[in-house]
């Protein structure tokens, strides 16, 4: 067999993989209690702002849990089927999107949203490979391996924003590559239903497409003014509060990590007291550093972009797995739109690491303090981009696929 037919071979394998995987994922999705944890947090807090109240307050976010998720059960700490208080980190705009819901039940209100997550997942997908060159056959197959993909299913199972984020972004790309760079910057607004990862978007997106950089910002301005000023009507001083949830998050979690991808996950959780902070700030620095390297080295408006990126959720706290699928272009990008980066064995052991080791955290899987297995193939995709995007050997070079 030719190296090309064996290449096959493995896509072929990849693709089986993926399709048995629905097995487990049906399974998750029937028996588990935890189904719908994150949506039922944000439902929770659209409730509450139904209810004329302020989802950043945590005792009235968390007497509406319970009413809606452990009284109808009378369930009680210690039952696997009891809802831990979770708090609502995401921007208030979510909320009161989902307040048309609130007359539902919440299983029915899941159920619609994942629709929606599901429909913006597979069009995103399909958007990145066909900006990047891929025909559309072989990008309808891309976007549904990234939808049965264990970070796609990760986000539909939770129910993340994430999607919505990564929808945001891939719509601002592909409208500012055609020149509707006002439209991107509008787009972008989304970003701030969950800021932490969504933040370095619109330089992303100014980097990827540098003609539209002066309208690309112009649009997102405008767009947060009208989002934040309405916010601010309605929330008045409680909007204020918004801002301080995810480091209030961080900091109650002690210990071991809810299933954090960034490369924190390898130290953090296992150091106390001074090391634990200063070992995160070092990291940091060094991240900005290869940054600022890594961008002056590139070749193309395309690398320094995803470069950016890929570092911001490398080296960010509390990034989580359903976060990943942001980096699906840097996948792509890898990949090829002939599939010649599958030659790499190290892009092709990343891809299958992305398929693999975020299920692990389902599994209960642990190694003393660490159960970021994400972050595996996180730490890979850096190796990866690094070798062959930012400091390519002479026989990888090649002319880069215009974003």
């Amino acid at each position: 067999m030719t190296g090309t037919g064996r290449r096959r071979l493995r896509q072929r394998l990849l693709i089986l993989f993926l399709l048995a995987m629905t097995v487990p994922y049906t399974r998750q999705l029937v028996t588990s209690p935890t189904v719908g944890q994150d949506f039922r947090a944000f439902f929770a807090a659209a409730t509450v702002v139904a209810q004329h109240g302020d989802p950043y307050d945590w005792p009235s976010l968390a007497r509406v849990e319970a009413q809606l998720y452990d009284a109808p059960r009378q369930l009680e700490p210690g039952d696997p089927a009891f809802y831990e208080f979770l708090a609502y980190p995401e921007g208030p705009w979510l909320a009161f999107a989902l307040t048309p819901l609130t007359s539902l039940p919440w299983q029915l209100a899941d159920a619609i949203y994942v629709t929606l997550l599901l429909l913006v997942l597979v069009a995103g997908s399909f958007t990145v490979f066909t900006v990047l060159g891929w025909r559309p056959r072989r990008a309808w197959l891309g976007a549904a391996c990234a939808a049965l993909s264990a970070i796609g299913f990760i986000n539909l199972f939770m129910g993340q924003v994430s999607v919505i984020v990564f929808g945001a972004f891939v719509a601002a790309w592909f409208l500012a590559g055609r020149g509707h760079g006002w439209w991107a910057g509008l787009a972008l607004v989304l970003i701030w239903l969950k800021p932490n990862v969504g933040l370095p978007l619109p330089l992303v997106i100014v980097l990827l497409q540098p003609a539209m950089a002066r309208r690309v910002i112009a649009g997102f301005i405008a767009a947060s003014a009208v989002a934040f000023g309405a916010a601010t009507v309605v929330l008045q001083a409680g909007f204020l509060e918004w801002p301080l949830q995810i480091p209030r998050m961080w900091q109650a979690v002690q210990g071991i990590q809810p299933d954090i991808a960034s490369i924190e996950s390898f130290f953090y959780p296992g150091l106390q007291g001074w090391p634990k902070m200063a070992a995160l700030l070092l990291t940091m620095g060094a991240a900005a550093g290869y940054a600022a390297w890594a961008l002056r080295r590139a070749r193309d408006s395309q690398t320094r972009g995803l470069t950016l990126l890929l570092v911001w959720l490398a080296a960010l706290p509390f990034v989580q797995s359903y976060d990943m699928i942001l980096l699906l272009p840097l996948v792509a990008v890898l990949l090829g739109p002939r599939l010649e980066g599958w030659a790499d064995p190290l892009v092709e052991v990343t891809i299958w690491a992305f398929l693999i080791f975020p299920f692990c955290y389902f599994l209960g899987l642990r190694l003393g303090y660490f159960n970021g297995f994400t972050a595996i193939p996180v730490a890979l995709l850096l190796f990866a981009w690094h070798r062959r995007r930012i400091a390519p050997a002479p026989a990888q070079l090649a002319p880069a696929v215009a974003a």
